[in-house]
């Protein structure tokens, strides 16, 4: 090359240099950022309960609050309620690798691709992320919960994987197997003495072996027996709970109470110190939905009792 810097290309670098920006804070790790609140959704939980409530999504966004540009519910996932009206169906599109349903009430069928299954009341059940998903509501209609990891994606400017190429197949759990595997963990699980309450973490197989149903997102099952005490903990993954059997059951977040309500949806605040009260004659049940995965590969979840 002889050196010299035709227009196209003195042109080209004048654009891309002048997309430089150059910040140089004191302490980058000082760097201040929304809060992610303490909180319960009844408001729309009652919203898509309602007897007559129309077939719907209901998102759960407070994405402007902490700060993002796109709707979410934490900083890595989004949550909706979704209501289908008896005989009716619902769709949805989401940017999302993959879907995470619990079904709060009523019974229907889910079809996503070539794979279509039916589902009933307390089951959790999990879907590919891309192309149209459809449920099929029964006679009586159904409620779920769903949430996604659309913020994550959207972060990343990624599209949504086909379903073939989703890291999440479609999964079901039904709620008398996994009520049967608590039981039969409940001995070993009583038995730790650093154990923050009974879980059991939904898995499935991929690539031949069993694994978490998400790179990023985590399921678990917990449950508290009648008049005690989880002990207190601290997480980096922030946790959206949703109460299954929450009969005078709160949590503790940082000294601050925050009451537990049927089916709306919680969210625990990372790295805040908390624990869970149940203070009824009944035992507590709750699905905990996790972006814990990131923090495991990375070797950063930060788990303590202080």
């Amino acid at each position: 090359m002889d050196g010299t810097v035709s227009n196209a290309d003195q042109a080209t670098r004048e654009s891309v240099e002048a997309r430089a920006r150059y910040y140089s804070p004191a302490n980058i790790f000082k760097v201040e950022r929304p809060p992610i609140p303490a909180m319960a959704f009844v408001a729309e939980r009652d919203q898509a309960m309602a007897p007559d409530a129309p077939t719907g999504w209901i998102p759960l966004d407070i994405g402007t609050q902490i700060g993002l540009d796109e709707p979410a519910t934490t900083p890595l996932m989004l949550a909706r309620y979704g209501r289908v009206a008896p005989g009716e169906s619902l769709t949805g599109a989401f940017r999302a690798s993959g879907e995470f349903y619990f079904v709060i009430s009523g019974d229907g069928r889910a079809t996503k691709g070539a794979e279509s299954f039916a589902w009933e009341s307390g089951d959790v059940f999990s879907l590919p992320g891309g192309g149209e998903t459809r449920l099929d509501g029964g006679a009586d209609g159904a409620v779920l919960l769903l949430v996604t990891n659309e913020p994550e994606l959207a972060f990343h400017g990624l599209a949504a994987p086909t379903p073939e190429a989703a890291p999440t197949p479609a999964v079901r759990y039904p709620m008398a197997d996994i009520l049967a595997e608590m039981g039969r963990v409940r001995a070993d699980q009583s038995a730790d003495p650093n154990a923050s309450g009974r879980a059991l973490h939904l898995t499935s197989d991929r690539n031949g072996k069993a694994d978490a149903a998400h790179p990023s997102i985590k399921l678990a099952m917990n449950t508290l027996d009648p008049h005690s005490i989880q002990r207190s903990h601290r997480h980096n993954s922030v946790a959206l709970t949703l109460p299954i059997e929450a009969d005078n059951v709160y949590s503790v977040i940082e000294g601050n109470r925050l009451d537990w309500h049927p089916y709306a949806l919680m969210i625990t605040p990372p790295a805040e110190l908390h624990g869970h009260h149940n203070e009824g004659d009944t035992a507590m049940l709750s699905l905990v939905i996790q972006d814990g995965g990131l923090y495991f590969r990375c070797r950063t979840i930060g788990f303590s009792f202080d």
